[in-house]
């Protein structure tokens, strides 16, 4: 074999950092050994970098993981994150988790299956598959139903049929069925909450013609205590709205597991996980007849929380009252910072009113004292204590955020490698 040949084929793959494993079982029955020596007399060319037991082209100028800042991510991420590069980093207090690209294709060609070409296809929050509808280019009229003003801006960019894709910015919670309309099918993916649970089912039994079907993710049977009894609770609701459950499908649904959540295992000690550990049930309603009910109460306190973007992390301060007599501080509640869990149970969680996008909780003395030092550095260099206090703080956590999330993507990279066939 020509050595010329076996060169290009590696320096093709490493276009993207690649483990040897991943070029070994890439290269068709090459024997490892004189792969070895390929990419020995490489390294010495210095035409590949090795870094982390992962080789690529050597090009200076090209970073070797997924740069922030980057406008065009590296192809495998897009190909497996389903629009990593497309939507914003998730923010924990979003209890988002976004599916798999396979999760995303299953669910589109399940779509179709269920729908006719002229079939009305309705989405409650759920951007990505509403953005691989819109790439897929299926026939039937789509409507998305979707609160997240930035969410909104970059779908809008990437939907030229604006008439057959449609975007409704309204809070599901708030939405009125009359102002969505009737549809054949609705598809749903929402926080695995009981109260989330039946404002979107309730919403869904109203809009969905009868004879018609809806799709529901749900948690699976070990995600937490008690949750076989919520689930017996939430096909008794859906029962009395006039749906019978006709499919389950366990664990078909597939989540990438977000950057919040790796800084959380991380912080709890646990590091040896897949990116999709995350499984999600499929049930498909169908409905059988009509049955009015009120909207159920949603008995939760609403907490506002204002965000603010500082070198690409995401950090949201709680809108409450406090004294404008207190010295300004900042309160580090836990050692590390990072909290080491994504449970809504955890009541360390009620006392943060500062959250990053890393999982990092903070508590401030006054919250409003807080929002307005961040503006003020938009604008001018620290000048009194209280906006060195801010800007030294700010600096060192969007700088150890960043490189754990490049941690975070050269982990995806080796793991999903690893698991590609």
């Amino acid at each position: 074999m020509h050595s010329e040949y076996i060169d290009s084929l590696i320096l093709r793959l490493c276009k993207q950092p690649r483990t040897f494993e991943f070029i070994s079982k890439s290269l068709n029955g090459l024997d490892p050994i004189q792969l070895k020596e390929a990419i020995d007399r490489l390294e010495k060319k210095e035409t590949l970098h090795k870094r982390d037991d992962m080789w690529s082209v050597n090009e200076k100028r090209k970073p070797l993981t997924l740069n922030l800042h980057s406008d065009d991510p590296q192809l495998y991420l897009k190909k497996y994150m389903g629009y990593f590069d497309f939507l914003k980093m998730p923010h924990p207090l979003d209890f988002e988790w976004r599916n798999s690209t396979a999760s995303l294709n299953y669910l589109i060609n399940e779509v179709q299956e269920m729908n006719s070409v002229n079939d009305r296809i309705l989405f409650l929050g759920m951007p990505t598959l509403f953005a691989t509808a819109c790439i897929k280019d299926i026939p039937q009229k789509v409507t998305l139903v979707e609160r997240n003003k930035p969410i909104v801006r970059g779908l809008a960019k990437l939907n030229a049929d604006k008439e057959r894709f449609q975007i409704l910015e309204a809070d599901i919670f708030k939405v009125a069925p009359k102002e969505i309309g009737k549809y054949y099918s609705v598809i749903m993916d929402p926080p695995w909450y009981s109260p989330h649970f039946y404002q979107f089912m309730w919403l869904a039994a109203q809009c969905v013609e009868v004879g018609g079907v809806i799709g529901i993710s749900l948690p699976p049977i070990n995600t937490r205590p008690d949750i076989d009894k919520e689930r017996i609770d939430w096909f008794t609701f859906c029962q009395k709205h006039g749906l019978c459950l006709e499919n389950l499908y366990a664990q078909r649904l597939h989540y990438a597991m977000p950057f919040f959540e790796f800084n959380a295992f991380r912080a709890a000690g646990i590091k040896d996980i897949l990116p999709f550990w995350r499984k999600g049930d499929l049930a498909l309603f169908r409905k059988v007849h009509t049955d009015k009910h009120e909207r159920p109460l949603l008995d939760e306190h609403k907490i506002e929380w204002t965000e603010k973007e500082i070198d690409t992390v995401r950090i949201r301060v709680k809108d409450e009252k406090s004294s404008d007599n207190e010295e300004f501080k900042i309160t580090h509640l836990i050692k590390g910072d990072i909290l080491p869990t994504v449970s809504t149970r955890d009541k360390r969680r009620d006392e943060a009113n500062v959250w990053t996008s890393g999982n990092r909780i903070y508590k401030v003395s006054n919250p409003k004292i807080f929002l307005q030092l961040l503006n003020d550095l938009e604008n001018e260099k620290p000048k009194t204590k209280e906006q060195k206090l801010v800007a030294d703080f700010i600096n060192s956590t969007t700088e150890l955020e960043k490189k754990e999330y490049n941690n975070y993507l050269d982990w995806l990279y080796h793991e999903m490698e690893r698991q590609t066939d």
